[in-house]
């Protein structure tokens, strides 16, 4: 055989080596990938049903209330239906997932909704949003909840949004979510969520339930209620599973608009839930109303919302 005969013949043979080598390496990636892809699948399946089953023990612990006339946090503040039925919210197993469960009562916080100009205005203060905005914010907040569209003196309605370069209408109606509060003329980011000078008003309002529960509510909205030092500390010392809560409501709204109560129809129900050392972490959060129906009690769903995590992002 010729020299150029040869060493053709030897490079036709690396160039199937190589073309061997590249067909190799992309048939143990795409093996890795597509075991990589089911495992990943069968972690995400496992968590989310177990989060849906966390989910369902939160609803059964809700409707199997034998108490409707008290709900409270304990020492620890967990939230109790009644003195009978233990606090669910902590950590669990469900086979090989881990979950969390978390039941908090949205009538801790208070109802923007239903929040009255003036308590708006104490709101924003005692959150320390500046003076000179917090007249502003009041009456747009407020323009925004009415049903017309006629605008307060330092308020707006939809002829100032439809001026914007990102144009929309106002609502001229009750709020579905806080971060709706985004959208309102001089309503900012700091003033929900706060910053180094601003204390966050996300933790003390809702945009649902019709009373305050005192049982449930953090001290800090019922020290903005004005409720008496003295008070405070009675409702703070009746939140044991011993005790199971004030039975008594002190007199009046406070002002806000918001009448108090000792029990509440509105939940939030948290749940989490992955498989230890796995990569998918599953999120459900719903809001709920408990209320009467003709085989007893039933949940309404409010609000629902499910997230896939990857503990890789």
């Amino acid at each position: 055989m010729r020299c150029s005969e040869r060493g053709f013949a030897l490079m036709i043979t690396l160039w199937v080596l190589v073309l061997l080598s590249v067909m190799a390496m992309n048939f143990s990636f795409f093996t890795r990938y597509g075991s990589a892809g089911t495992r990943n699948f069968k972690e995400e399946t496992a968590a989310y049903y177990a989060a849906l089953s966390a989910y369902e023990e939160a609803v059964g612990y809700l409707l199997s209330d034998e108490d409707l006339a008290v709900d409270f946090l304990d020492s620890e503040g967990r939230f109790w239906t009644d003195i009978n039925r233990p606090s669910i919210s902590g950590a669990k197993t469900y086979g090989d997932t881990e979950v969390k469960i978390n039941i908090t009562d949205e009538e801790s916080r208070l109802n923007i909704n239903i929040l009255n100009e003036q308590a708006l205005r104490n709101l924003f203060a005692f959150a320390g949003i500046p003076d000179d905005d917090i007249a502003g914010l009041a009456d747009s907040v407020s323009d925004w909840k009415d049903p017309d569209d006629l605008h307060r003196l330092s308020g707006a309605e939809t002829d100032y949004y439809e001026s914007l370069e990102a144009a929309y209408r106002a609502k001229n109606g009750p709020l579905n979510s806080l971060e709706e509060l985004l959208l309102i003329k001089g309503f900012k980011p700091e003033y929900l969520y706060g910053d180094d000078k601003i204390t966050p008003t996300y933790p003390m309002i809702t945009t649902c339930g019709a009373a305050l529960n005192i049982n449930t509510a953090p001290e800090k909205v019922l020290e903005f209620l004005g409720l008496n030092k003295a008070v405070i500390e009675n409702i703070m010392k009746q939140r044991t599973k011993e005790a199971g809560g004030f039975r008594m409501t002190p007199h009046g709204d406070a002002g806000t608009g918001i009448p108090l109560a000792v029990a509440s129809t509105n939940f939030r129900i948290e749940v989490t839930a992955d498989v230890p050392g796995g990569t998918q972490v599953i999120k459900i959060t719903s809001v709920v109303r408990r209320v009467s129906g003709a085989k007893g009690l039933e949940l309404k769903t409010v609000y629902w919302r499910e997230v896939i995590e990857s503990r890789r992002a």
